[in-house]
Formats: C-alpha cells, sequence, structure tokens
C-alpha cells in the first residue's frame, strides 16, 4: 500500500499525531505494531533484543546478517578505515560546491548532498586505482540511491539497475587478487573494496558484491541527506555567517538529526510471541519504530516541532535516551560517530565560507527510504561572487514540520 505513494510525509505525520494520544504502542492500519516511545523502543532494540530476528541494516546478504562475530570485525575495521584517511585536510569542499552547483549556483535538493559526501569519501570507498569499481559507485549513486531511495521514481517499475550494479562489482572483485582472511589482513584494508575482499568465510563474489553496495550506501546516502538538512536548516535559521562557531554547528547537526531522521523508522520482525509494554507481539511480526514520532513526542521535547539547536547545550536524560538517529543495540549504525564527524566538519565549512538562501518548489519533506529536504534548490555563493534571482513562480518558504 504505502510503495504506491510518491511521499509517505503525509504518513509519518499521522502516526506521530496518533502517538501523541495512545498510551504504549498501537498497530497501525495496515497491522504493523507501532512504537513511538523511547523505553518500549530500547526494550526492542537493546533489553529484549533476542525476541527478534538478527538485524543489521548494511552487512547483511539479503535478509540475513552476517553472523555476530563477522558483523562485530567488519564493524571495527570499518571504523578503521573510515579513520584512516584525513578526509577534513584532503577534500576541497569549494571544488565539490562548484561541480554540483549549475550555471546559477543552485543545488538542486535531493541530489546536491549524495554527490558532495560521495566526493568527500572517495578514498575511502574505492581508492583511485579501483576505476572501473569506482564507475560503478557512481552509477549506484545516481541510478539507485538518488532515483530510489531518496526521490523513489523507481518504485512502480521493475528496478534493474542495482542487479546490474551488483553484477559488475562482482566481476571487478573476481578480478581483483584476493586478501586472506585473517585478521591482520583485514587490518590492512585502506578502503571499502579492500574491507569486503578481506571479510573471512565463505562468501561469493556475488555477496561481497552486496555487502559492498549497502556499505555505499550507508556511507553516502544517509549522510548526504542530512548534509541537504543541516545546510538547509542553517541557512534559515541564520548559521551562515563567517562568525559561527564549531560548537553552534555541532548543536545544529543533533538537532537537524532530531528534527528530521534520516533513517525515519526501524523495523525489527519478531523470533517468537511476547509482549511490548503490556501489548502482544505475535511471531513473525514487524514491529516498526518511529524515529521521527519519538524524536517529535511533546512529553519529551520542549516545543518539538521548532529548530531549536540550543536544547543539546544543556539535554535532558529523557531527550539523551529518547534520541535515536542511529538505532541502537547490535543494529546500530556502525558509522555513526564518524557521519556526525563529517558532518559536523563539512557543515561549518559551508556555512562559515558560503552565503546561502533556499527554495521550494513543495513545502513539505520527501518521503522514501530517506527522509530528505523538500524539492527546491539551496543557492550558495561566496563574498564576491555573483548571485542570480530566484526562477519565477519559485518562492523561499520555511519548511514544513
Amino acid at each position: 500500500m504505502l510503495l504506491n505513494r510518491r511521499s509517505l510525509w503525509t504518513h509519518l505525520r499521522r502516526w506521530e499525531q496518533l502517538a501523541a494520544h495512545a498510551d504504549g504502542p498501537f498497530r497501525l492500519r495496515f497491522g504493523t505494531l507501532f512504537i513511538a516511545d523511547a523505553d518500549a523502543a530500547r526494550e526492542v532494540l537493546v533489553d529484549s533484543a533476542d525476541n527478534y530476528l538478527p538485524q543489521s541494516g548494511f552487512l547483511r546478504i539479503g535478509p540475513t546478517p552476517l553472523s555476530q562475530a563477522l558483523r562485530t570485525e567488519a564493524s571495527r575495521e570499518l571504523i578503521k578505515v573510515l579513520a584512516r584517511c584525513d578526509l577534513d585536510a584532503s577534500f576541497d569542499v569549494d571544488a565539490a560546491v562548484r561541480e554540483l552547483s549549475d550555471s546559477r549556483s543552485r543545488l538542486r535538493h535531493q541530489r546536491w548532498g549524495v554527490g558532495l559526501i560521495r566526493r568527500y569519501f572517495a578514498p575511502v570507498i574505492a581508492d583511485q586505482h579501483h576505476t572501473e569499481i569506482n564507475m560503478l559507485v557512481d552509477d549506484y549513486v545516481t541510478s539507485s540511491v538518488v532515483a530510489d531511495d531518496i526521490v523513489g521514481h523507481l518504485v512502480r517499475r521493475p528496478h534493474r539497475s542495482v542487479p546490474l550494479i551488483r553484477a559488475g562489482f562482482a566481476e571487478q572483485l573476481r578480478r581483483l587478487p584476493r586478501r586472506s582472511a585473517d585478521a591482520a589482513d583485514l587490518a590492512d584494508a585502506v578502503d571499502l573494496v579492500d574491507l569486503v575482499l578481506g571479510l573471512p568465510g565463505e562468501l561469493s563474489s556475488a555477496d561481497r558484491a552486496q555487502l559492498l553496495q549497502r556499505l555505499v550506501l550507508s556511507t553516502v546516502g544517509f549522510t548526504g541527506v542530512t548534509l541537504e538538512w543541516v545546510v538547509l536548516l542553517g541557512i534559515q535559521h541564520g548559521y551562515n555567517r563567517p562568525t559561527v562557531r564549531p560548537e553552534e554547528v555541532r548543536f545544529l547537526v543533533r538537532e537537524t538529526l532530531r528534527l528530521y531522521p534520516t533513517a525515519w523508522r526501524l523495523v525489527r520482525v519478531a523470533a517468537t510471541a511476547h509482549d511490548i509494554a503490556g501489548v502482544s507481539v505475535h511471531e513473525g511480526e514487524h514491529v516498526l519504530i518511529g524515529t521521527h514520532a519519538i524524536h517529535r513526542s511533546g512529553a519529551v521535547w520542549d516545543k518539538p516541532f521548532e529548530v531549536c539547536p540550543s536544547r543539546w547545550e544543556k539535554p535532558t536524560d529523557d531527550q539523551r535516551r529518547s534520541y535515536l538517529p542511529f538505532g541502537k543495540g547490535e543494529g546500530m549504525c556502525p558509522a555513526n560517530g564518524f557521519a556526525v564527524k563529517a558532518l559536523e566538519h563539512l557543515g561549518y565549512l559551508i556555512l562559515r565560507n558560503y552565503r546561502g538562501s533556499v527554495r521550494f518548489r513543495r513545502r513539505k519533506p520527501h518521503v522514501r527510504t530517506l527522509l530528505a529536504p523538500p524539492a527546491g534548490w539551496t543557492r550558495l555563493t561566496k563574498d564576491g561572487e555573483t548571485s542570480f534571482p530566484p526562477s519565477n513562480g519559485v518562492m523561499k518558504r520555511e519548511v514544513g514540520p
């Protein structure tokens, strides 16, 4: 039912309203149990995680996650790969903005953040000697991450790009020398290609290709969409100024992830019958944790629909417990710390060095796999550069709650 909708934003808003009047978990019209309480969410993700099938958003083959030991090792090495390069020092944000802007210095929403993050993480996705793999990564980002996960253009017709790209990844991985599967060799990985090649076990090239594709989605898709939100909200609320401080951007990033969590829901499948907060859950039932609803609860957050980065100067215990932009427990995104670091660094560079304005063609956020900004564009110009007026009929409006 939901896949026939262009955007799921109206559903998210309705679920938030139902959660505000519900006393505990409740079932949606199509039967899925919906959780909008931080304590119940923690019970599902951490305290009673054994009641659910093992879950991993990225370290999995099809619906089946890698073994716990392999996920732990891969997560540990992923952090090392991401931290190995000094991306902050080597990345030319001005060149990336120029490449992604049109002739009017406009960055198109639902696209430019992913493009910039793709460039930022390029050294740790597939190092320069992986030429063919880099071309496939670019194709995947354009034809799948943007077109399907963000915009949703491909929902109503067969999606052939992902299988073809995975087949291309698999062919290229077969041509590369296989790394030995011992811990020391895995620790020498310099990019995600090396990481998936070095994973131990009887994984086929097709399996490793799927893992590579999912890791690209993790590092590029989620982070890129959030960067768009950070810059957009920063411009609207007066953070794009030469005097902006790094700690201000840090609080802005946290508030952005609260109000517009890119991963707007977490889904778990019950492995056995049990109860959550007095509600019976049947074996095989899907449980949907509404991150967006938890992040917008009036019982936890003062003025929950307003952008208020200063709330993060002294967050309460309830607010810390209710903050789930990357999930919790074993299924938590392994690169969450590094993603936040990248968002803070790039957000600070852009907001400090560029003047900007925002235009929307639609006012409401766009929700598919990811929660993205409304259609429109952000215009960035540096002091002394030419700025063009917006096109006729396009208005500057505050994004809706």
